[in-house]
């Protein structure tokens, strides 16, 4: 199983670090795009929401490009075409809608996108073996851009993995290496936690070390009271009961916009979940296996509040700033399954390294977990120059926080202070834990 790297020290790194880790996260994504099984394949939207795989092939190269050239450290571009065509990603609230923006797209043949990578790896490790590097590489500092590509590269990773994920098992061929961990079967009693109260303290510094995105700087400290969580993530066994008693038919647990979405979909169980003899199989990123019941689920956010209904007695997910506070003291990435350590979730607890200090296991890593906060900036918040549409055109009540990471998670992604978002009803490596107030347990 190929292994991220970490992050480079923007004060310390040489060219040699800088050409590791362009390397490894170029691999990262290679590895999945060539587990795909037919020219064809690239030409599927595994998700109705997001543009067809030969997008994504294109796609992280042509950002290399874009920025590089933007900062003047590479004077021309290889493919004009390619760098507006591959440019920007999509964010559509429907499928109809998506299928309106790209149906005209004419998108190239797959061995020329292939080639066109090809060029762009080699110009970028050109590149970092001959630009100055001045360090440290700060926010303003041209090779930023670079940074900024490898970490954007990385992110295209673990959004390839959740589309792949969504094909069926005949059109890929699971790498060699690639490597799920055990499930043991059992259904882990998860207690709920009292959490001590404090001062949760938001946003990334500037002066910091490693690349962060825009959306994690600024600052704002929050005032946490004492509160209940659950010690691990809800896992598959847990939601297996919400699915038996029909709670994706019971308009009670949905809102208004959820129980739309699920009725016109038709949503009855999470969406790696696969109807087998009266009972479930697990879709895994490459094969279909046994209903792991000590995984953690990964649902979107709809299902998850809906969950949460289910439980009654004030049951609610984290705010970001009680995620914050459970997670104190575990900046280091100790034995979280981050950084591609398996290739799926793992058993809820079963490292006892990867407990907090707070008693919560698995605040970081395994899958995302969905907070309650929309999507907002920090107070300082500012775009950077070169990616404004990162995170701010996603400031709305559309889009909901994420903290923590995931198995495929790689890079400063991976990170205690990367802020994720996504739509209430999109999928990725998601989960969550339950909370309470204290004065409704």
């Amino acid at each position: 199983m190929i292994k991220s790297i970490q992050p480079p020290r923007l004060d310390k790194c040489d060219r040699e670090t800088l050409f590791d880790y362009f390397e490894n996260s170029w691999e990262l994504e290679e590895i999945l795009m060539k587990s795909l099984i037919g020219d064809e394949t690239f030409y599927v939207n595994p998700d109705a929401l997001r543009n067809p795989l030969i997008f994504y092939l294109g796609h992280s190269p042509v950002f290399y490009i874009n920025k590089l050239v933007r900062v003047g450290l590479l004077d021309k571009r290889i493919n004009p075409d390619y760098e507006i065509l591959f440019e920007m990603g999509v964010d559509p609230t429907t499928p109809a809608e998506l299928n309106q923006a790209m149906a005209d797209v004419p998108w190239p043949q797959v061995d020329e996108v292939w080639q066109y990578r090809e060029k762009v790896k080699a110009e970028v490790a050109d590149l970092i073996n001959n630009t100055p590097l001045n360090l440290p590489i700060n926010q303003n500092h041209p090779l930023w851009a670079l940074i900024m590509g490898m970490e954007h590269n990385r992110i295209h990773f673990e959004t390839s993995s959740m589309l792949i994920r969504q094909l069926p098992v005949d059109r890929l061929e699971r790498p060699e290496s690639w490597q799920y961990a055990r499930s043991d079967g059992k259904i882990p009693a998860n207690k709920m936690i009292q959490i001590s109260g404090g001062v949760a303290k938001l946003g990334k510094p500037k002066d910091a070390l490693t690349y962060g995105w825009d959306s994690e700087y600024g600052s704002r400290n929050v005032e946490v009271k004492p509160f209940l969580a659950s010690q691990y993530l809800i896992t598959n066994g847990e939601f297996l009961k919400f699915v038996e008693e029909n709670g994706y038919d019971n308009r009670e647990f949905w809102d208004e916009e959820s129980w739309s979405w699920k009725t016109e979909y038709n949503i009855k169980h999470p969406k790696f979940w696969i109807p087998s003899n009266g009972s479930y199989k697990y879709r895994a990123m490459f094969d279909e296996i046994n209903l792991p019941l000590d995984w953690p689920v990964e649902v979107n956010h709809d299902e998850a509040m809906a969950y949460c209904r289910w439980q009654g007695k004030g049951v609610r997910l984290m705010s970001e700033a009680e995620w914050k506070v459970a997670a104190a003291n575990c900046e280091e990435d100790k034995e979280f399954n981050l950084h591609v350590k398996y290739g799926s979730p793992t058993p809820v607890g079963c490292v006892e390294t990867a407990k907090s200090p707070s008693g919560l296991y698995d605040i970081r890593g395994n899958v995302w977990e969905w907070l309650s906060d929309d999507f907002k900036p920090l107070p300082g918040f500012k775009p950077h120059f070169l990616y404004e549409d990162y995170s701010a055109p996603f400031f709305d009540t559309q889009h909901q926080v994420m903290r923590g990471g995931a198995w495929a998670s790689t890079g400063t992604y991976a990170s205690a202070s990367c802020r994720n978002w996504f739509r209430r009803n999109f999928y990725q490596h998601a989960g969550f834990r339950i909370a309470q107030n204290l004065d409704v347990y």
